[in-house]
């Protein structure tokens, strides 16, 4: 499957930078304790222009990397002039990148970089040990959630407040989270807000009409309480069909919205494994969730376990719930009274 590329009019320079890089490499590689350098950034994925810069990520032994970072780098770490070209110069201990999680971002750029030099083979190891478990789409749980709060929450409050400036800027959040979840829905890395857009249109599955689209959830329009209104029900629709897409996927029967995911499974594994045993419940999730809604309302810690007040939760008013809480309860008391029939 191909994935996600730049795709512009622009001249490509891409061969000059690849001359350039070829010239210096046996120099760079030859520089004491140096493990592996990769090559990374918008080069690694195949385009370059004149605004771009060679990224380079040099792996270190512990004790150069430590020479280096301590003021003592024989080459210029950041942005830095080789030559006539620019340069952006990261280090790394290879030794402690081995051990650490690495985020989403770093992930994506790994996902792309070319390695130019790797002696013994461990940047390449590194890699597909970091890149092993590719994206799952119901990591889009986070994603969706916060495009939500963005555009629901925040969106009328702003709506309602009259400050469309303010909304508008609510909904750039949004957007953004927004097409982070769509690559999820593609179980693709999420990329630098830099490329965020630009590879989106690259993806294997968007919804209809992507490219028009794209440009209604990004619309400030006139700046008028109708361009906010607007925009937010553009934003709106898109999320629904990304959300259903996820769902349609990977939980085919399930209900709810992406965003409850998480929620749902917890007070239903609750309620089939009553009482629950603590290191079931901490597997998962912390115990100071048990703390906020719903759970607050008819859960208890006793000893070493977690037990559910059935009585509670089946006389249990979910309209007394914030909405986000409310539709979870009501979906699982639906399920236990069609259980009960």
């Amino acid at each position: 499957m191909t994935r996600p590329y730049v795709n512009l009019t622009s001249r490509n320079r891409i061969q000059a930078f690849q001359r350039e890089i070829s010239l210096r490499l046996d120099d760079f590689a030859a520089l004491d304790g140096v493990c592996g350098i990769t090559l990374n950034g918008g080069l690694s994925r195949g385009y370059g222009d004149e605004l771009s810069e060679i990224d380079l990520v040099f792996y270190l032994e512990a004790s150069s990397y430590a020479r280096w970072s301590g003021g003592q780098s024989p080459l210029p770490l950041g942005i830095t002039r080789i030559g006539g070209y620019l340069y952006d110069i990261k280090i790394l201990n290879l030794e402690e990148e081995q051990q650490k999680q690495w985020d989403g971002v770093a992930l994506w750029d790994l996902s792309y970089a070319a390695i130019l030099f790797d002696p013994s083979g461990k940047i390449a190891q590194l890699r597909d040990v970091k890149l092993a478990d590719t994206p799952g789409r119901l990591q889009a749980e986070g994603p969706l959630f916060q495009c939500w709060w963005y555009f629901r929450l925040a969106g009328d409050i702003w709506i309602h407040r009259g400050d469309t400036v303010q909304g508008h800027a609510m909904l750039n959040s949004a957007a953004v989270q927004l097409i982070g979840a769509l690559f999820l829905a593609n179980r693709e890395y999420v990329p630098h807000e830099k490329w965020l857009i630009h590879f989106s249109r690259s993806l294997a599955w968007t919804p209809p009409h992507w490219e028009d689209r794209l440009l209604e959830i990004m619309n400030t329009g006139d700046f008028s309480r109708q361009s906010l209104i607007s925009r937010q029900a553009a934003i709106e629709r898109l999320w629904e069909e990304v959300d259903a897409y996820i769902i349609r996927m990977e939980r085919p029967g399930y209900t709810l919205n992406v965003m409850h995911v998480t929620f749902y499974d917890l007070l239903k594994l609750l309620l089939l494994q009553d009482p629950l045993p603590v290191h079931e419940w901490t597997r998962r999730m912390s115990l100071s969730v048990l703390s906020g809604e719903p759970f607050i309302r008819f859960v208890s810690l006793e000893h070493d376990h977690i037990t559910v007040d059935r009585e509670k939760l089946l006389t249990l008013n979910p309209e007394e719930l914030y909405s986000w809480h409310s539709a979870i309860v009501k979906q699982v008391l639906a399920e236990i009274a069609g259980d009960m029939l």
